[in-house]
């Protein structure tokens, strides 16, 4: 605001006149400091409203700031997330509940973060703590670690884990511990990676389908099994190799069963892709989701086949005599008390025929046991030319043999069998260009007129025997109670 000037006429005197301008002069500067102090009011005033707009920007400002961090705090607070704060060497200052899936957070608190990673993860923890004091940043992925729990049977945690560091003035005050909880999920990872393994390497075939029965993936042990490929099977039914073998009825019951109980395990038959009927054992089980609704089917078989040849090869073993493959003791015993009892059954006749060779000791001990074993296996093969299908060579151990013949009891019957059975046992052997002369002693009983039972028939043709023996051998004798009938 420019300064006014003034201009007053006076009428001219002398002194009075003089006095009259130096106050008007005092007028003039009195109006002028007025002036420059309502200029200062002005700008003071300006300054206070700019003051006071500041002050409520602050104030909104302050707001918002109290308002994002009570919201963060709330957030870290409700995090399932672990969110640790510690002081640049590790030292626990404060964290969130969900902390507490280490141990309650009192308890965490005052110690080293590093105290709860496991030994094998502390370089790790360090490593990744380095990097945040020297504000290297971040990897593009988190790092795992896995921490120890307060209870010493709980599973270790797995955590995903990032650390932000902390400044005030420029100067690092703390580090701020984000760590993701994924201990479930690589468990399941861990448990599918198991699952994956287990079904491509499995022994046993697997098959998975829908549950209208339409093949949704296979294992490479089916495709052993059975010979149909991925390609062949998937997309087509469960019933591709149905043998045919199974009748309606027992499907139904098959799916019934399923049903039911969500499980069904027991022998079926099915067929290879090159038409091959194979035995199997097979366990089928449901697929089912929290209401209880069948989503798909899991069937888990093995190939009985080569089991069943094992068992049958054991079953001969256990039956069989492993030098002479004849019936051992104890097949011949099973296979005599079906005889008896067939013959008491049809009111039939049976002879019971014990075998001693002749001459087998001298030719076992001048030419050794190969040679003697070769004797007993051409001597075994003699004597099964020489009887009919229906009967049964068993070897009993040693040089001793014995014969069931069944439906033969008459002695004119008796005497034409052993006469055959004696000339393949004393015709001439040749082993290794030896000439060998062996023969036998036969010792007959026939059912019933000899002995009723087993045991009664085993010792008279075991007597008739040793009979046939004290005559010089190479000839056969029929048991009699008092006085043996004798042909050579």
């Amino acid at each position: 605001m420019a300064a006014n000037n003034y201009s007053i006429e006076v009428p001219l005197a002398s002194e009075k006149s003089t006095q009259t301008v130096v106050q008007v002069k005092d007028a003039a500067v009195l109006n002028d400091q007025l002036y420059r102090y309502a200029e200062d009011l002005e700008m003071m005033i300006e300054r206070h409203s700019t003051l006071e707009n500041h002050l409520d920007s602050l104030r909104d400002t302050c707001s918002h700031l109290a308002l994002s961090r009570n919201m963060l705090e709330d957030l870290i607070y409700s995090s399932r997330d672990l969110h640790i704060v510690t002081d640049p060497d590790g030292t626990i200052l404060r964290c969130n509940p969900a902390s507490r899936v280490i141990a309650p957070p009192q308890r965490i608190t005052g110690y080293n973060l590093a105290d709860w990673m496991l030994p094998a993860y502390r370089p790790h923890f360090k490593a990744l703590r380095a990097r945040a004091l020297e504000n290297t940043p971040p990897n593009e992925s988190d790092w795992e670690l896995r921490l120890r729990r307060e209870d010493p049977d709980a599973s270790p945690l797995i955590v995903l884990a990032q650390v932000l560091p902390v400044r005030k003035d420029g100067l690092l005050t703390s580090l701020h511990w984000i760590l993701r909880d994924v201990t479930q999920q690589r468990e399941v990872e861990v448990e599918t990676e198991i699952s994956s393994m287990v079904f491509r390497h499995a022994t046993e075939g697997v098959m998975i389908t829908d549950v209208a029965g339409e093949i949704l993936a296979i294992n490479p042990a089916f495709t052993r099994i059975t010979g149909y490929s991925t390609v062949e099977a998937v997309g087509r039914r469960a019933n591709l190799i149905n043998s045919g073998v199974q009748d309606a009825r027992f499907y139904a019951d098959f799916w019934r069963g399923l049903q039911e109980t969500g499980r069904w395990q027991g022998r079926i038959y099915n067929r290879r892709k090159n038409g091959e009927i194979y035995p199997e054992w097979l366990t089928v089980s449901s697929v089912r989701d929290k209401d209880n609704r069948t989503l798909s089917y899991i069937g888990v078989f093995s190939d009985l086949s080569r089991l069943l040849e094992v068992e049958k090869e054991l079953a001969d073993l256990a039956h069989h005599d492993s030098l002479t493959g004849l019936p051992n003791r104890l097949l011949f015993q099973d296979r005599l008390t079906h005889a008896l009892h067939h013959s008491e059954r049809y009111e039939t006749p049976l002879t019971l025929i014990f075998i001693d060779l002749d001459h087998f000791k001298p030719i076992n001990d001048k030419y050794g046991h190969d040679v003697g074993d070769r004797v007993l296996q051409a001597m075994a093969q003699r004597m099964k030319g020489a009887v009919r299908k229906a009967d049964t060579v068993a070897r009993f151990g040693g040089d001793e043999f014995v014969i069931i013949a069944p439906s033969m009891g008459e002695d004119t019957d008796i005497d034409r069998y052993c006469q055959k059975l004696l000339v393949q046992l004393t015709a001439p052997l040749i082993i290794d260009e030896f000439e060998l002369q062996v023969g036998g002693s036969l010792g007959c009983a026939a059912f019933p007129r000899h002995g009723a039972d087993e045991k009664s028939l085993l010792k008279h043709a075991d007597i008739a025997m040793y009979r046939a023996k004290r005559r010089g051998g190479n000839c056969y004798t029929i048991f009699a109670p008092t006085r043996p009938r004798s042909t050579a």
